[in-house]
């Protein structure tokens, strides 16, 4: 069963697509905000990359009954006891960042370059973006909290000592996450393209 709405974590995608649409006009006159942009989307991608490998190296466990399993219990007792929520609660501190350098860089920028309606769109973008989407919020901690849960009843099985039942429901659970896991792999494509496009723009490496 969907525990989530993969398009919850694919609305800030779509958000992005503002990005994408005006990045012509920024284009044609630069700033040293670029640069500044271009971290922002890095701060973005963080989150998503964080919450992607934590889904990795859970689902990618494997049980064997001639091996000492203690790096294994190891995982998952750290996703059962919820480090996730933990660090994505730490996400917090990205967004506050996000929030800083569109106030101090680029909101002078955009609203130089772009129409008001554009200027305003941006702002919303950005407010989103520093977890004002507590839509957005709450979809990655409905995430972070499902792991966890599932860490938890693979470990049961696993000091019960039924580690097939363990190593089933590992692969059960990579059904049920595999749409929101495309829908992060698809945001963070388009955060990369779109850091790649303003760091090139800015003329930094």
């Amino acid at each position: 069963t969907a525990f989530i709405d993969p398009a919850t974590l694919l609305d800030i995608a779509d958000k992005l697509g503002l990005i994408d649409s005006i990045k012509t006009k920024l284009f044609r006159n630069p700033d040293s905000a670029a640069e500044k942009l271009a971290t922002v989307l890095d701060e973005v991608s963080k989150i998503y990359s964080s919450l992607e490998s934590e889904l990795v190296k859970f689902l990618s466990l494997h049980f064997d009954p001639t091996a000492d399993l203690v790096a294994e219990r190891q995982v998952l007792l750290t996703l059962e006891s919820g480090q996730l929520m933990v660090r994505m609660g730490q996400a917090r501190g990205h967004c506050h960042k996000i929030w800083n350098i569109y106030q101090n860089h680029l909101d002078r920028w955009f609203h130089r370059v772009l129409s008001p309606q554009e200027a305003a769109d941006m702002q919303r973008l950005f407010e989103a973006l520093s977890y004002g989407d507590s839509q957005m919020e709450l979809a990655i901690h409905q995430l972070a909290g499902w792991l966890g849960t599932a860490a938890g009843e693979a470990l049961d099985l696993l000091d019960s000592g039924s580690l097939d039942d363990a190593e089933q429901r590992i692969r059960a659970a990579r059904r049920e996450v595999q749409p929101a896991r495309q829908a992060i792999a698809q945001t963070l494509a388009r955060l990369v393209q779109l850091q790649g496009d303003f760091i090139a723009a800015s003329g930094t490496d």
